[in-house]
């Protein structure tokens, strides 16, 4: 649809353009010719978006973005998986994003020196929290929940945080 508004504004403005200079010629034999260029440069305005169309790299690249495929095979259960194990992936970065997000917005917004971070995603929402503090630091449970809350808007509820005593446990990804 953009490209037909674009090709209506171009082909208004090439007619309105030929309309004005035909209107400013002087009569004569040149008159003809520059009629016909001007034609010419109204046929090239409605072409434009037809060429661009026929651009056989244009058109590859177009398939390239559109439709995931896997180079030499046609079998629709490969791609499915390929598909599959890229979503999962997708999934994991956009967790370890999330992770450095929230440890970089503690940082900032509390006086916490150690602590770590673990959260569970849900296709592309965040569902879980948790947040594991050393014994040592002086923590303030709720006012961490409620900043992480505000910020995600998350339930308090979906915000733990652990005070550990035995040092560091791997977080465990809850789905």
């Amino acid at each position: 649809m953009e490209t037909v508004r674009v090709v209506m504004i171009n082909l208004l403005v090439m007619i309105f353009f030929t309309t004005v200079l035909d209107l400013l010629l002087p009569e004569g034999s040149l008159r003809s010719y520059l009629k016909m260029t001007m034609g010419f440069f109204v046929m090239l305005t409605l072409l434009h978006p037809v060429l661009q169309l026929a651009d056989p790299d244009n058109m590859a690249q177009k398939w390239q973005l559109s439709v995931p495929t896997v180079a030499g095979t046609g079998n629709a259960a490969v791609q499915g998986e390929v598909y599959e194990a890229q979503v999962r992936e997708m999934e994991q970065l956009y967790q370890q994003k999330l992770q450095e997000q929230i440890s970089s917005l503690l940082l900032l917004s509390t006086d916490l020196e150690q602590f770590q971070v673990a959260c569970a995603v849900e296709g592309q929402c965040l569902k879980k929290v948790t947040v594991q503090i050393p014994l040592g630091e002086e923590v303030d449970s709720r006012r961490i929940a409620q900043a992480l809350s505000g910020y995600y808007g998350l339930a308090t509820e979906q915000i733990t945080v652990e005070i550990k005593e035995d040092g560091w446990n791997e977080l465990e990804e809850s789905e």
